[in-house]
């Protein structure tokens, strides 16, 4: 093989992989709006089955795209509504902990103490919804839906959604 075509080839596999990448961000932005317009996320909802499989398939997809924004340059450091601990410091490390949780069933993410606090639903405002080992938990807005994963709280509208219009904004420029 000559010189040039060791170059060519491996300009070509650089060339297909950012295709690819593009590829994987566009899809998963799109499989993200596609979520949240399907009418899933209303409080009549949060007792479907499907409920929780729509923000499974949202936070995998939307840590996907953060993560990569992330690498890009472009972090998503909104600290709006999201309650700060060692972990989490803005949406993008919010997400990405609450994805792991619920990707990861045994893991302690899910533990307040040594309480098992999963995929606990609040919808409409109920500061109080819930009190474990003193620490009370709930909904700040009537607006707005909140999931709990162990003591970590993410806001449908307030923290997924904004996610996905601030990555919308970086990826999708040209739609």
């Amino acid at each position: 093989m000559e010189p040039d075509q060791g170059v060519i080839i491996m300009l070509n596999e650089q060339e297909h992989a950012a295709r690819l990448r593009k590829s994987d961000i566009q899809t998963s932005i799109e499989k993200c709006h596609k979520i949240f317009n399907c009418g899933i996320f209303s409080p009549e909802n949060t007792s479907s089955p499907l409920f929780e499989a729509a923000i499974v398939a949202l936070l995998v997809n939307l840590n996907d795209v953060l993560q990569k924004a992330d690498k890009d340059g472009q972090r998503i450091n909104i600290i709006d509504y999201v309650v700060m601990d060692g972990k989490i410091k803005d949406l993008t490390s919010l997400i990405r902990e609450c994805r792991n949780a619920a990707c990861h069933i045994g893991s302690g993410e899910h533990l307040i103490e040594d309480n098992k606090f999963t995929f606990n639903v609040v919808a409409g405002r109920f500061p109080s919804a819930f009190e474990i080992m003193g620490v009370r938990l709930g909904s700040d807005f009537d607006d707005d839906i909140a999931v709990f994963y162990g003591d970590k709280r993410i806001y449908i509208r307030r923290n997924l959604l904004i996610a996905l219009e601030a990555v919308t904004k970086i990826y999708m420029k040209e739609k």
